[in-house]
This record gives structure tokens, C-alpha cells and sequence, in this order.
């Protein structure tokens, strides 16, 4: 009778120490998933806020090529993923509002700029 006793403890211990080994695997699977969710999201992001700096590459050249361009209604890009909310001028400088769009994932971006007559200089892009 002791020796099964002896096997009956042996095999909850070595139950035990598998489930705990399997816990442990389980969680740490769950926590490196969770880190290439947040590696993804980053690079959608990223594309993201240069789809928008793709548009106001866009809205500059309108501005070399038409002094008065101005856009109060949005301009939308399907091939560059972004879309030009309005292009503005005040009082010389020219405001630029976009968003570029990937996966769901939206970045907006504002820039304002100077056209000259034979050149364009970029203030600032936000």
C-alpha cells in the first residue's frame, strides 16, 4: 500500500509542475503576441504620418503651380492614403491641413508656407 502512495504523490507532483510549465508558457506566448500588436500598430502609424507628409508634398506643388490654389473642400488621395482637408492663405502664408489614413489608423498634420515668385519656403510643419 505505501509503495502507491509513494507513485500517487510522484505523479500529482509531476501534474503540478506541467501545469505550472504550461501557465507559464501560455502567459509569456500571450505577452510576445502583445508585443508585435504594439510593433504593427507602430508601423501603421508611421505609414500613416508619411501618407500625410505624402499630401502636403501634393498641396505644395498646387501651390508652385497655382499661386491661387485654395481648397476649402477635402482633396482626396486613394493611391497616396491621405487627403488634403483644406489648403488656405492667410495673410501670405499658405496653411496646409491634411491626414494621411492606413489600416484605420489616422495622423493628422499642419503646414504653413511662404510662396515667393520664384520660390517656396516651408515655415513650419506640425
Amino acid at each position: 500500500m505505501k509503495n502507491k502512495q509513494k507513485g500517487f504523490a510522484a505523479f500529482i507532483l509531476v501534474i503540478s509542475i506541467s501545469s505550472l510549465i504550461l501557465a507559464f508558457s501560455f502567459m509569456q506566448a500571450i505577452e510576445y503576441g502583445h508585443f508585435f500588436d504594439q510593433v504593427q500598430r507602430k508601423e501603421y502609424r508611421l505609414m500613416a504620418f508619411y501618407s500625410a507628409y505624402s499630401c502636403i508634398d501634393q498641396a505644395l506643388l498646387a501651390f508652385a503651380h497655382d499661386y491661387f490654389f485654395n481648397s476649402f473642400k477635402e482633396i482626396n488621395y486613394k493611391d497616396l492614403n491621405c487627403s488634403i482637408i483644406s489648403a488656405i492663405d492667410e495673410n501670405g502664408i499658405k496653411i496646409i491641413s491634411v491626414y494621411g489614413k492606413y489600416k484605420n489608423i489616422v495622423v493628422y498634420r499642419k503646414a504653413k508656407a511662404r510662396l515667393f515668385d520664384d520660390h517656396l519656403e516651408i515655415l513650419s510643419i506640425e
